[in-house]
């Protein structure tokens, strides 16, 4: 991976951040307003801080999901135009695997904040086995923390209110992530990205009862 590659990250699935890493930089910005106020002023100031422009970006990363489900409609929207615009390749990255990246432990439980009071997880107890998605309210994740673990020692919960995270680790993340996806030789086009809602959005399931469809 070239050390000149300029890799920028956004995420939308909660809090809105964006990140700007490599060729010597690693500047990030946080907004507390939704998706569609912050995220051109917080993509402006990053640009701004490390003096360059969209034309040096080379790689883009954007959160998916699972979270927050307007959020999440305008990040990945904003970051395939860029994308589509500036001809670049760009990468869509798990909530699950943006909140846990820097946990190599296991079993643990990866958390995403969905409306109020629910959350949607992923549970894996161990490198054989296959992640368990689960939804429900914190009280829920957390019964579901303490089966996996074991008796008096329940899997650790990353994401959302779960665990404690500075300001800009996910957008970190989802650009880190984004750099050893392209190192795998993934393709990389805009329109390769899809939102994980974690569930199917309301217009389906309600398209699907009107065609009477199973």
């Amino acid at each position: 991976m070239s050390a000149s590659q300029l890799v920028l990250g956004i995420t939308t699935a909660g809090p809105v951040e964006v990140a700007l890493l490599g060729a010597g930089r690693d500047i990030c910005a946080t907004g507390d307003k939704g998706a569609l106020e912050s995220l051109p002023a917080l993509l402006a100031d990053v640009l701004q801080r490390a003096t360059c422009t969209t034309a040096d970006v080379t790689l883009i990363g954007v959160c998916t999901g699972p979270g927050s489900f307007t959020g999440l409609r305008i990040g990945v929207a904003f970051a395939k135009t860029l994308a589509q615009v500036r001809e670049l390749p760009i990468v869509g990255v798990s909530t699950y695997d943006a909140v846990s990246f820097h946990v190599s432990s296991l079993p643990i439980v990866a958390v995403a904040r969905g409306k109020r009071d629910h959350y949607y997880a992923r549970l894996i107890a161990g490198p054989q086995n296959p992640p368990q998605l689960i939804q429900g309210s914190k009280e829920a994740i957390e019964r579901a923390a303490a089966e996996l673990g074991g008796p008096g020692s329940p899997a650790p919960i990353v994401g959302a209110d779960f665990s404690v995270t500075q300001p800009g680790d996910g957008a970190r993340a989802v650009a880190q992530l984004a750099r050893q996806a392209q190192g795998r030789g993934q393709d990389l086009h805009w329109t390769n990205i899809a939102i994980d809602y974690g569930q199917r959005p309301n217009a389906v399931v309600n398209w699907e009862r009107r065609h009477g469809a199973r």
